[in-house]
């Protein structure tokens, strides 16, 4: 009677599936570090409904800085207020305001009425694009305890890269049923005739 194989995955193929998940997942996160550097985009998380239904609350929005030259009605524009806030909403109105200067009026899709005090800027956040809900995710990863799982990970992926490969005693040692001798090897005198 033969024995069938050990059709589970090996340690080893465990091991290098969570080191390509890991390679891959860093690769992502390089391409999108270096593509919002060359490309000056600015990732946004709607957290409000005041853009609904074109922009649901939990979307991930990706903004280009623009001039203000370049900024037309009907755009969605991110900018900051008085007090540091980012705002977020749709450009109603536009007045120069000289030496490339302009006066934004926005209001977001949802609202009634424009928001209660024009945003003068230079330059300002222009959305390209967005995905419903991915903004949840996003902001998911940057809290702390997000950050905290992925230094965890981070650790587990370099201890499998560089830590001891464990190998069964079974895969190593021929099965014999014969028990191993550890006895000094036995020499014998040449014959000096």
């Amino acid at each position: 009677m033969s024995e069938l194989p050990d059709e589970r995955p090996t340690g080893r193929s465990r091991r290098e599936v969570a080191l390509n998940v890991g390679a891959v997942l860093g690769l992502i996160c390089i391409v999108v570090a270096v593509a919002s550097t060359l490309f000056g985009i600015t990732p946004l998380v709607f957290r409000s409904g005041s853009m609904e239904p074109d922009i649901p609350t939990g979307s991930l929005a990706l903004a280009r800085t623009v001039d203000a030259a370049d900024i037309r009605v009907g755009d969605v524009v991110s900018v900051n207020n008085d007090h540091g806030t980012r705002i977020s909403h749709r450009v109603v109105a536009i007045e120069p305001a000289g030496d490339g200067v302009v006066s934004l009026t926005l209001k977001g899709d949802a609202n009634r009425a424009p928001d209660g005090l024009p945003y003068t800027v230079t330059a300002a956040d222009r959305v390209v694009a967005h995905v419903p809900l991915l903004g949840y995710a996003a902001a998911w990863l940057s809290s702390k305890s997000a950050i905290f799982l992925g230094g965890i990970v981070a650790g587990a992926l370099l201890m499998l890269a560089f830590g001891p490969i464990r190998r069964s005693s079974d895969t190593n040692s021929p099965k014999t049923d014969e028990p191993a001798d550890h006895s000094e090897p036995q020499f014998q005198e040449a014959d000096r005739g």
